[in-house]
């Protein structure tokens, strides 16, 4: 036996302020009622407070170039998303709101806190509302599936290439959005900033419009697995154009328009045992340069498709990305093939991913592996 002399230290001193905190967020933890954004901890009347998280540790093993040139393996351990998240209702105007601190210790990445989402609603009618702030651009089906709910562990070349076009999976801007019969009918019509270009060279914003066509259930229609007894079918169009964009030099005004077009489909139906879940999505996009420049067009599909386990606790998938077109939009034209397995324990809320990526068609191996744990509520 060892015995370990006692240590007398002063009284510490904990500000109550402090405390009346911890008990809060206990309190929270405890709470044994869960809402789908959240917790729910405060309702009264027409207003309503819900808290959630997100965190996705992850570990990476991939193949990426090297300094001086050829390729080398690198690991690397890290926080790839950390989301504190706030929704609710106040006097009948829906909010949102969410913080983040992604990437901790990626190798590469100097992480900061930064605000993700940032919006209100504001209901017109029972089937019209206009929405502002920072938020998801109606654009994009892959964009528009939260990184929470993708059937790889991250989002596709299909929305990858999108996104440094300016189409980034969330904007500031406004929109008009609605929905026809019971929801087999959506649509989003929007007015937004583009930041990949600085303000000074963009004289109007960017407009982008989305339709949603469900001709199964209408809820829960942007997740790359659902559970029960449900059928999905849907069909997305969407189309992006931005105008009187200035060049980079100051006699080269309105000089170029950006324009991009895409169309995706997803359904999720009982098969067997199990769930089959299959989605597609291809968006063609285009720079109109004025003068000597010529045009510019690239084109990014994907295919991906899983099958969910009669006990709806593991689903194998596979995943196709193409990438062609010219290389100052779309990069190195390259393919893409992801295959892996979600393992649910609480469905999207407590899950482990796992996918290997084999990239062919750029004359560089870049292939690796990537596991992630998830918890989000």
């Amino acid at each position: 036996m060892v015995l370990i002399p006692a240590v007398h230290h002063a009284p510490m001193y904990v500000n109550p302020f402090v405390l009346r905190w911890v008990a809060a967020l206990l309190a929270l933890i405890l709470t044994p009622v869960a809402a789908l954004a959240g917790y729910k901890v405060f309702e009264k009347d027409d207003q309503t407070l819900e808290v959630g998280m997100r965190l996705q540790p992850r570990m990476e093993y991939s193949r990426t170039p090297a300094t001086g040139g050829g390729t080398e393996w690198l690991r690397d351990y890290f926080i790839k998303r950390a989301r504190l998240k706030l929704n609710g209702k106040l006097q009948g105007v829906g909010f949102g709101f969410e913080w983040k601190i992604d990437g901790t210790d990626q190798n590469g990445t100097t992480p900061a806190a930064a605000v993700e989402n940032a919006w209100f609603e504001y209901p017109l009618n029972k089937a019209v509302a206009v929405r502002a702030g920072l938020y998801d651009a109606p654009f994009s089906r892959d964009l528009l599936t939260s990184d929470s709910k993708q059937l790889a562990v991250d989002r596709g070349a299909v929305s990858a290439v999108p996104s440094a076009f300016g189409l980034v999976d969330n904007v500031v801007g406004f929109d008009l959005r609605g929905s026809l019969k019971g929801g087999h009918a959506q649509y989003a019509v929007g007015l937004f900033d583009n930041r990949t270009i600085p303000a000074r060279r963009q004289d109007i914003p960017m407009l982008i419009g989305r339709v949603d066509l469900n001709f199964g259930s209408t809820k829960d229609i942007y997740q790359d697995a659902h559970f029960g007894t449900d059928k999905w079918y849907c069909l997305g169009f969407n189309g992006q154009v931005q105008s009187s964009i200035d060049g980079p030099l100051a006699f080269t005004p309105d000089s170029t328009t950006n324009e991009a077009a895409g169309v995706d489909g997803m359904l999720d139906v009982p098969m067997g045992k199990g769930r089959l879940m299959a989605r597609g999505e291809i968006n063609a996009i285009r720079q109109v340069v004025m003068g000597p420049a010529a045009d510019r067009n690239s084109t990014v599909w994907m295919l991906g498709a899983g099958y969910l386990t009669s006990k709806e606790r593991l689903q194998p998938f596979v995943r196709f990305d193409r990438i062609q077109g010219d290389t100052p939009i779309g990069g190195t034209p390259r393919d893409i093939t992801t295959t892996g397995a979600n393992f649910y324990q609480k469905r999207h809320n407590l899950k482990l991913q796992g996918d290997l990526q084999f990239v062919s068609g750029n004359g560089t191996s870049l292939d690796g592996g990537r596991l992630q744990a998830q918890i989000d509520f």
